[in-house]
């Protein structure tokens, strides 16, 4: 039976399952390579501003890499990342084969679930963090577990997030402050307001010149501090994103949870930019020749 059987005709269209060789992904692919090349070649300016322990974890594997295995992580992960931007239904084989099968993508979930980036205060959510470090059984448990390790983890916070500041005298930022500074850059990016929905999720429905963006917003009191999500569609091409993360692509999807009173201000004024880059990301794609 069809992978798209039981999802509405004004979602789909007529499209059809699409394969990883498809002329329409591997065209997109190109484009976020491109994405990839200017941001590396920057040395990382926009990842390393985003306060999130997954994305840290990445830059710090990326690190370790021989340019030519960099360079043929970044087309796996374009390759894989262009599939995001079609309904689910239609790439979800797709989607598997890469998943499972592909040694550069393979070689990347090992390395980023390995016990070097497993331990280490570096890794942990913040304020996962501050409350091992100040509960003396867990720092009990931390020191037994670390005594039968081979390699020392990593403590040192990252310093582009934090500063010099010390864990335990780091400011968390609490979800209120966070909405206020959502509120305004929101309403000043996409000229929205939120929308209050069930489980505390809030939507904000606007948009960046000609691209209309859905962008939610959920706030938590475990792990991340708030993940956010984008929505976008064009569904007479099959392109439809739900929940599509700038992170995502590479590789690093997740909740931020570095989230500070000093340094939320400008995380949210990152989001904005971030939504700008995926805003123009989309625009490319639909001037594609691959697409018309």
């Amino acid at each position: 039976m069809s992978m798209a059987a039981g999802w509405p005709s004004d979602v789909l269209g007529s499209a059809s399952e699409i394969g990883p060789d498809d002329a329409r992904v591997l065209a997109i692919a190109g484009l976020i390579r491109e994405e990839f090349a200017e941001e590396t070649g920057a040395r990382f300016p926009t990842l390393s501003r985003i306060p999130s322990t997954r994305v840290t974890r990445f830059l710090d594997h990326f690190a370790t890499l021989a340019p030519a295995d960099g360079a043929a992580l970044l087309d796996a992960l374009a390759r894989i990342g262009a599939l995001y931007l079609f309904a689910a239904p239609l790439i979800a084989k797709a989607h598997e084969q890469l998943r499972m099968t592909d040694p550069v993508l393979l070689r990347l979930y090992d390395a980023l679930g390995a016990r070097p980036f497993s331990y280490g205060l570096r890794y942990v959510d913040l304020r996962m963090a501050r409350a091992m470090l100040r509960d003396p059984e867990s720092r009990a448990m931390m020191a037994q577990t670390r005594a039968a390790l081979d390699f020392t983890p990593r403590d040192d916070l990252p310093e582009g997030l934090v500063g010099a500041t010390p864990l335990l005298e780091i400011e968390t930022i609490r979800a209120p402050e966070l909405r206020k500074l959502l509120n305004a850059m929101l309403a000043k990016r996409l000229a929205a307001k939120p929308q209050k929905r069930i489980g505390g999720e809030l939507v904000y429905e606007g948009s960046t010149g000609d691209i209309p963006l859905r962008v939610s917003i959920i706030f938590s009191n475990l792990y991340a501090q708030m993940t956010y999500g984008v929505g976008w569609s064009v569904r007479e091409r099959g392109l439809l994103v739900q929940r599509l993360t700038y992170e995502t692509f590479w590789g690093a999807a997740g909740g931020w949870d570095y989230l500070t009173a000093e340094n939320a201000a400008r995380s949210i004024d990152l989001l904005g930019e971030l939504l700008l880059r995926l805003a123009r990301l989309f625009e490319r794609v639909l001037a594609l020749p691959e697409l018309a």
